[in-house]
């Protein structure tokens, strides 16, 4: 999922921008001609943006107009307003009221497209819980824990759930694909094409070990990493981690940058000849810094909780631990790979500003 996500965020073009920042509540209440970055604890935005939005939060409120993309990546995240192109969100919870109108990508826990909500394009979903009680003018493809229709989609359904629950409103103009523990009954009239039913299969004890193994080994490699790293710079590792609660959302918005600069560096220096063996190596260091940068949310996680049960043990202790709390809440479906990004992001624009002072 990290790789559909990162691929979605690269998706994103490179433009002139203006950011806007700031530690509480971000009202933007005029019109603005302009892409913006904007980071905060709570977003609320009223006006018109004629431009992208690109957004990091605790909450993200929309009840304006934006003209044409929305990024997003925050706690909660509320669209009453209208969006003139796609939205990528990454959200704990994500509940629309407005209008998308064109393709809507998300990666969210728990997901409410109101029956006043709309999608104009096609929507691509990962989601714990998925509430599609509004209209979807294309296809609806993706998987989630528990999916739930009650409005009209324009094309084709094909989805991967543990629960489906088709209601009375509910109808699918093209096929409909789904695959699920159980099959489910499809009125008549519902799905205006073919029905497919695919038993979903749950994982063999041997695959269940097999998976383990790898979650094993990962975290041995993150830790010897991250004891390796710290015992060559302890301080700036310290330093950097302490810094995750500061600013977590401005934090994230220039690791995002980041990442996005990297990525399109490393695709224009792959369409030259010459340039391919960096494209390589830039590629290897943006997917080694993907992977290590959580050894500093680890190690702030690992201290924050020791502190909440007053202990003060080793440094070392508070990473290993750190990292294992870190790769176990990674195993929830959805939450755990939302956890990951945030995890990554933020300290990589910690770093930035550590290299920067």
């Amino acid at each position: 999922m990290e790789l559909i996500l990162i691929i979605f965020i690269l998706s994103y073009p490179a433009s002139a921008f203006t950011i806007i920042e700031g530690k509480d509540t971000i009202i933007i209440d005029n019109e603005i001609h302009d892409d913006i970055y904007v980071a905060g604890n709570n977003i609320i935005i009223i006006g018109t943006v004629y431009g992208d939005v690109v957004a990091a939060g605790g909450t993200v409120d929309i009840r304006g107009n934006i003209t044409q993309d929305l990024i997003v990546a925050a706690g909660d995240v509320i669209i009453t307003g209208n969006i003139g192109d796609d939205v990528r969100v990454a959200s704990g919870k994500l509940t629309i009221s407005g209008d998308v109108h064109d393709d809507l990508v998300l990666f969210a826990g728990d997901t409410i497209i109101s029956s006043t909500g709309a999608v104009g394009g096609d929507l691509t979903s990962m989601s714990s819980k998925l509430n599609i009680l509004g209209d979807v003018n294309g296809n609806v493809t993706g998987s989630g824990g528990e999916v739930t229709f009650g409005g009209m989609v324009g094309g084709n359904v094909d989805l991967t759930t543990e629960k489906l629950v088709l209601l009375p409103d509910a109808h699918i103009n093209g096929n409909f694909k789904y695959q699920s523990p159980a099959s489910i009954h499809v009125p008549a009239g519902t799905v205006g094409k073919e029905v497919q039913f695919l038993e979903k299969q749950y994982y063999t004890e041997r695959n269940s070990s097999f998976s383990f193994m790898w979650w094993f080994i990962g975290y041995l490699s993150l830790v010897l990493i991250g004891l390796l790293a710290m015992s060559i710079w302890p301080e700036q590792i310290s330093n950097i981690a302490s810094k995750t609660p500061e600013s977590p959302g401005k934090s994230f918005l220039i690791g995002l940058a980041i990442f996005i600069a990297s990525g399109i560096i490393a695709s224009f220096l792959l369409i030259t000849l010459i340039g391919i063996p960096l494209s390589m190596i830039l590629i290897a260091l943006i997917l080694l810094g993907l992977y290590t940068a959580r050894i500093f949310t680890a190690l702030w996680l690992g201290k924050y909780l020791f502190t909440k049960i007053d202990k003060k043990p080793k440094t070392w202790i508070y990473l290993v631990f750190g990292i294992f709390v870190l790769l176990l809440v990674g195993e929830i479906p959805v939450i755990g790979s939302l956890v990951y990004i945030v995890a990554t992001f933020i300290p990589i624009g910690n770093i930035y500003y550590a290299v920067r002072e």
